[in-house]
């Protein structure tokens, strides 16, 4: 619960910082550089907030190896 808390403040506030640029700028390649940038970030945190799949290792670990 914490992890999603600071994720939605944070996105919240680069959104928040991010948007009066965008909103006072003139040239197109710069409001579509920085609209990315939210996109960007949007979809990181719901992609980030999906379970992982629990996935073994691929090789045993160091303990287990002899010398």
């Amino acid at each position: 619960m914490k992890h999603l808390s600071t994720s939605i403040i944070s996105a919240v506030l680069l959104v928040l910082f991010l948007v009066p640029y965008i909103w006072k700028l003139k040239d197109p390649g710069l409001i579509i550089v920085l609209s990315l940038g939210i996109v960007l970030v949007i979809f990181d945190f719901f992609v980030s907030g999906r379970q992982k799949p629990n996935m073994k290792p691929q090789h045993p670990s160091y303990d287990s190896e002899s010398t």
